[in-house]
């Protein structure tokens, strides 16, 4: 902001900048406990990526004669965990909001360094674990309490170490896939056994998922847990099982007579619906 002020003795005017910024100059002189409770309410959820990679380590010229005589084994496949998830601000900010959303007792919604499991241990067992590979210290900072971890393209399965953690699970996947339908969805729950919530990324549409938690048991979770979404480039809707399940029928009745929908929606809810229409039509 430039301001114009006269200066004295003379009648010329000298220009004075000042710099506005919005930084709260008072806030290291509040009291710990309310400082650390202004920490805590920069909290949000975040969605956060979590993949395993695999590699083969550099091949020795012993190794590589074996593998021209076509004796590559698995065991010397490496596992790396990855994300594309920034670390938090809060974090990232000064030492104290970090030590407040760590380790403070109080604090309701902590952050932890997660994951480095998924790179120590296996689901199979083929895979190597060098003991001082620095990889094994990667770790991922994570919100079990309100984070939603998304798999990205990685299979179930390898998250078998760290999935009774998960409360929030994120998918994307076209749902009539063979894989998905008849394995994937009966492992969900063995996998991530204490879901709260799972989000599922519908690639053809979140229209896929009406009725689908009638056909599908995702964890044990009731419908209205259980939320399925647009792909970004498609809006990224997003509703719950009863909610989406309420839309399509609704649209469907717009569209078609309520005799054309018999075999089409839930048999009950298609007689429910005829004695409502049979009622409607003796009051008038």
């Amino acid at each position: 902001i430039s301001i114009s002020i006269p200066t004295i003795p003379t009648c010329r005017f000298s220009t004075i900048t000042i710099t506005t910024t919005p930084t709260f100059h008072p806030f290291p002189r509040l009291s710990f406990e309310l400082r650390n409770r202004i920490w805590e309410l920069t909290v949000d959820p975040r969605i956060v990526e979590v993949s395993v990679v695999t590699r083969y380590p550099k091949t020795t010229k012993s190794e590589l004669r074996n593998v021209q005589a076509g004796q590559r084994s698995h065991n010397s496949r490496l596992r790396h965990l990855r994300s594309s998830t920034a670390a938090p601000a809060q974090l990232q900010c000064c030492r104290e909001a970090r030590e407040c959303l760590t380790t403070h007792p109080k604090v309701g919604y902590l952050y932890s360094r997660a994951f480095s499991e998924l790179a120590q241990k296996t689901y199979h067992g083929f895979d190597t674990v060098l003991e001082h590979d620095p990889e094994l210290e990667r770790y991922i900072w994570f919100n079990f309490d309100l984070d939603t971890i998304s798999t990205e393209g990685t299979n179930m399965h390898e998250f078998e170490a760290i999935g009774y953690q998960i409360k929030r699970l994120r998918l994307e996947r076209v749902l009539d896939d063979e894989y998905f339908a008849r394995t994937e969805v009966r492992s969900i729950g063995k996998v991530f056994p204490n879901l709260r919530e799972i989000y599922i990324v519908c690639s053809l549409g979140i229209r896929d998922g009406y009725r689908r938690t009638e056909e599908d048991d995702y964890a044990g979770l009731a419908p209205e847990n259980v939320y399925f979404l647009d792909p970004e480039h498609l809006g990224g809707v997003m509703m719950n099982s009863v909610d989406l399940d309420a839309l399509v029928l609704k649209e469907y009745l717009a569209e078609n007579s309520l005799e054309d929908l018999e075999g089409c929606i839930p048999t009950e809810v298609w007689e429910e619906l005829m004695m409502q229409q049979t009622a409607g039509d003796q009051g008038q």
